[in-house]
């Protein structure tokens, strides 16, 4: 096998080191060796850093004992083996205390090969495993990263915030403070910088095309780019040259999306410091990491857009029914939306929650809605309504119920059409609800539309003025409508005012 290995041996006998050669020899190995007998000449070969020691325990002028302790006061991490004619047993246990690996013999010296092939497996697995545990260690701490970056990704949900959230957060792993992040716009075949720390912010340049500079040429490579220093880069764009500093060097890597290379992500530091490899596989998962969450918020930020346009095509239906029923019902023009307008300012004033409030937009726009199931004899009549003429007409709020339960996202918006006809004291219809059986968004219309209705025109008569709306208002608390909604009213009417 011949395996090498540079030996120092303390022995104040020749012969006695030729035999631990010759073992060593029979057991594989080529020792490239040197004798010593004094603490000086120890000393001295010491600097040469051997792979191996064997000390003699006693020697004239040095003993195994103080070689140990001067490796040990060296901090040197050398294999010792204690070779003696003879050796207590306390000798030898104080010796593998201090460091000894082991201790032969000399009438047993045929161990001698067997101990350092033993002493040397032992010490390469120790390091073999310390590597590991060191590699094992560097990749949970990588990991930890990159799942509290992911994490914090996780929930954000615009661009700007994702990628300002995602460089500060690289940036910190990597113990900088300097760096910027470029996505290809959709509608062009630029790269645009769109998240920026330390110089990077002072640039003018803040687009490129695809080949220009060194992010555009990063990004027609479509591979990592390490940079000793920016400016001595001839890559680097001439529009950016003044405003880089020198001294600055770092790492560009592209950032993929779907196979896609959708960006560029930029890492500078200041010299002498450079990009390790332990930190560009780092930036490597960072930017995978990064790929998947631009993706996601890409496609949330389309889907809220579709969603923003579909709704606001239902508010312009909507809209558009409400205009529709004033022509039909020859009502004043813009009655729907100025008690909608109301409406909504009033439920505000009673705390109504926020997420309610497009529920009371939508409910106060389509108030009337079931006068589509009610004829053009009754309900355009020039004159009184008859018995079996008010009954049909008091069935539209259940008309509207009927029409608008079958429309999912209007059924949160029901309770005005359905109930603005109820009474605080039990009287009104359909159901007779009274007091806080009313839905609270049907006891707030309740008041509004009457005083709108009060000081509109009509066909049948004239406006009333807004003094005696307000007192017909006050004259119904606790009857037609809830005194609380009332008082709540002619506060925000006088305010108004």
């Amino acid at each position: 096998m011949n395996e090498p290995l540079r030996l120092l041996i303390v022995e104040d006998y020749p012969d006695d080191a030729e035999l631990m050669v010759m073992r060593l020899e029979e057991e594989g190995f080529k020792p490239d060796w040197k004798r010593v007998e004094t603490e000086t000449e120890f000393i001295k070969a010491l600097e040469e850093k051997p792979d191996f020691i064997l000390a003699d325990w006693a020697l004239p002028q040095f003993s195994g004992l103080r070689a140990l302790e001067l490796v040990n006061e060296r901090g040197l991490d050398i294999p010792f083996i204690l070779v003696s004619g003879s050796i207590g047993e306390e000798a030898a246990i104080s010796a593998l205390h201090l460091g000894a690996s082991d201790y032969i013999l000399k009438d047993r010296s045929k161990r001698l090969g067997q101990a350092v092939r033993r002493t040397l497996d032992s010490r390469r697995y120790q390091h073999e495993k310390e590597v590991a545990e060191g590699e094992l260690k560097g990749r949970l701490a990588e990991l930890e990263v990159l799942y509290s970056i992911s994490s914090s990704l996780r929930y954000l949900e615009s661009l700007d915030a994702l990628l300002k959230s995602l460089l500060g957060q690289t940036l910190a792993a990597l113990n900088a403070d300097t760096g910027s992040i470029w996505l290809k716009d959709l509608n062009s075949s630029k790269l645009r910088m769109l998240s920026a720390s330390g110089w990077f912010t002072e640039l003018d340049a803040w687009e490129v095309e695809p080949g220009e500079g060194l992010v555009g040429s990063t990004y027609l490579l479509n591979k990592s780019i390490m940079i000793p220093e920016f400016v001595s880069d001839p890559r680097l764009n001439t529009k950016v040259l003044p405003q880089t500093p020198a001294g600055w060097g770092g790492v560009l890597l592209p950032i993929h999306s779907n196979e896609e290379n959708i960006g560029i992500i930029v890492v500078a530091v200041s010299q002498p410091r450079q990009i390790t490899e332990k930190e560009l596989k780092l930036l490597g998962s960072v930017a995978e990491t990064a790929g998947i969450a631009v993706h996601r918020i890409r496609l949330f930020e389309e889907l809220q857009a579709a969603g923003d346009a579909l709704v606001a095509a239902y508010h312009e239906t909507i809209k558009g029914w409400a205009g529709a029923l004033e022509l039909r019902d020859q009502e004043t023009e813009g009655h729907s939306e100025r008690v909608t307008d109301l409406t909504l300012e009033l439920a505000k004033k009673l705390g109504i929650a926020d997420d309610q409030l497009i529920h009371i937009y939508r409910g106060s726009l389509l108030h009337d809605i079931g006068k589509m199931g009610v004829s053009d004899t009754i309900l355009l009549k020039p004159g009184s309504l008859d018995d079996r003429e008010w009954e049909i007409m008091c069935h539209h709020p259940q008309y509207a119920y009927d029409l608008l339960a079958r429309i999912d996202y209007l059924k949160p918006a029901l309770n005005i059409p359905y109930c603005h006809h109820e009474k605080y004291n039990g009287t009104g219809y359909p159901r007779g609800l009274k007091g806080e059986e009313i839905p609270l968004e049907a006891r707030i219309f309740a008041v509004v539309d009457v005083y709108d209705a009060l000081i509109s025109d009509r066909p049948y008569r004239m406006a009333w003025s807004e003094k005696d709306a307000l007192e017909h208002i006050k004259k119904e608390s606790g009857s037609h409508f809830d005194p609380q909604v009332v008082q709540a009213f002619l506060m925000q009417v006088d305010k108004t005012d």
